[in-house]
């Protein structure tokens, strides 16, 4: 009896042992995974302040060159195309024959019309000899006139629709695309093929209100790329949208001789600008998200503010700011990433 009861105690000793041990580390797990309240530290951040800097008397906009003109191929007149002389890759001149609708039927009633025509000519002047000698009414001469002249416009008529059963290319350039085969049917308007005109090729870009006053068309552009390093191309400005998009820029087409590039390149277009002067810039590291949504952090002693901003051109490794910012700012430049308008933070390394 006595063991039972000295068993039973150290038992109890034993499970409540245990549920103190459970109970402390429990404790501990939940002290653990309670979260640390870090609104207080401060971020370490460096800034940049804005400041008016030089600008130069050019700038230059991204563009990706596209084929200046282009042109499908149709017919005038419906039937059985009998020849097709071109393939993808053929380089065609504009006003060229290069297919044929059938028109073996014009071409007989033509024959007919000719022969037609032939004798009446003949018959009116048999019947004007007549005429003339008392022979014959005026009247009949006066119906073969008639005839002949309607004979004549049939004529016109037949030898158009057989100069419209030639199929034309309405350009110069090269096929890119046939989408019918000899032997078919086709329609007024049916595309036969795509003529590209690559000798010409043009770049758009949209420049900002602040430069569209600086340039008119008929002006000089150098175009770039790094397809050819060193390469330089001079472009023309050929179009200036008359009206602005809702963010006050203008869509400018540059037209560009092709020495060797191709339809998709992308290329930097330079222009140039009467004079050279100063812009309040920042480094375009300091955009939050980059220029699709353009907003910095600003720097107000130990707190942040939010600008969102208005942007100009591109500046080398800086951005030109048209609105939202003032000299003097302290722009974030790093270390945004950590933040939110909350946030404190610790200037580690001002930079001007």
């Amino acid at each position: 009896m006595k063991n039972k009861i000295i068993v039973g105690i150290i038992a109890v000793l034993l499970i409540g042992g245990m549920a103190y041990q459970l109970t402390k580390n429990k404790k501990e797990i939940d002290k653990n995974s309670t979260p640390v309240d870090r609104t207080n530290v401060p971020i370490a951040v460096t800034t940049f302040e804005a400041a008016y800097f030089p600008v130069s008397n050019s700038y230059a906009l991204p563009a990706v060159l596209d084929i200046n003109k282009s042109a499908n191929v149709t017919c005038v007149s419906p039937g059985r195309i009998v020849s097709l002389n071109y393939e993808i890759g053929t380089h065609v001149t504009k006003g060229q024959v290069i297919g044929k609708i059938d028109s073996k039927l014009k071409e007989i009633g033509l024959k007919s019309t000719t022969l037609t025509i032939e004798k009446l000519e003949r018959d009116a002047k048999r019947v004007q000899d007549l005429v003339a000698g008392d022979a014959a009414p005026e009247t009949s001469l006066l119906d073969l006139n008639y005839n002949l002249e309607s004979s004549k416009i049939q004529r016109e008529q037949l030898e158009q629709q057989i100069a419209d059963n030639n199929i034309i290319a309405p350009i110069s350039g090269i096929i890119t695309a046939k989408n019918i085969q000899a032997g078919e049917f086709v329609n007024p308007g049916t595309p036969l093929a795509t003529i590209m005109d690559v000798s010409l090729l043009k770049a758009i870009v949209f420049v900002s209100e602040k430069n569209i006053y600086s340039l008119k068309t008929g002006q000089s552009a150098t175009i770039t790329s790094p397809v050819f390093p060193g390469k330089q191309t001079k472009g023309i400005i050929k179009y200036i949208a008359p009206k602005g998009d809702e963010n006050h820029n203008y869509r400018v087409e540059v037209e560009i001789p092709n020495s060797g590039y191709k339809a998709g390149t992308y290329v930097s277009v330079k222009f140039s600008m009467p004079q050279s002067g100063e812009a309040l810039q920042i480094p375009k590291m300091a955009l939050v998200e980059g220029v699709k949504n353009p907003y910095v952090y600003v720097a107000d002693g130990n707190n942040i503010q939010v600008r969102r901003l208005e942007l100009g051109e591109e500046v080398g490794e800086n951005i030109i700011v048209l609105n939202g910012l003032v000299p003097g700012d302290q722009v974030i430049t790093s270390g945004q990433i950590n933040l939110t308008e909350k946030s404190k933070i610790q200037i580690v390394n001002s930079k001007n």
